[in-house]
């Protein structure tokens, strides 16, 4: 699985319109493989969007988003993960600990599962 974390600097971006960069994190059942960044290119939340799924990306862990946000964001398969904070890879270990609640709104497009995915729980 491909998790995203919108990153300002090194820390979780308030929202995606001030995202600079994504800090992404290959895990294999909770355990994280491989770790990488890309920069946005462009501003605001459609160069964000834009940059996510170049990267065919599973799950995003980001800051606040609004309905309509939401909304496109989950239309394109993400599971969310909203409402986070701190370092990039805190983040993405509290997400794939449970810790992070995902959006209960949305599918994941990797495991099919309503709110939030179970792959990062399995043994």
């Amino acid at each position: 699985m491909r998790i995203a974390v919108s990153v300002m600097g090194n820390e979780v971006s308030a929202s995606l319109d001030n995202c600079e960069a994504f800090c992404f994190f290959e895990d294999d059942h909770g355990k994280i493989l491989r770790q990488y960044s890309a920069p946005v290119e462009g501003t605001g939340f459609d160069a964000a969007l834009s940059t996510l799924e170049r990267y065919g990306v599973d799950v995003l862990v980001c800051g606040a988003l609004d309905k309509e946000e939401r909304k496109r964001l989950a239309a394109s398969g993400l599971l969310l993960s909203t409402d986070a904070s701190g370092s990039a890879e805190d983040a993405a270990r509290r997400y794939l600990g449970g810790a992070i609640a995902c959006d209960p709104d949305n599918d994941c497009n990797y495991c099919g599962h309503k709110g939030e995915c179970e792959l990062p729980h399995k043994a």
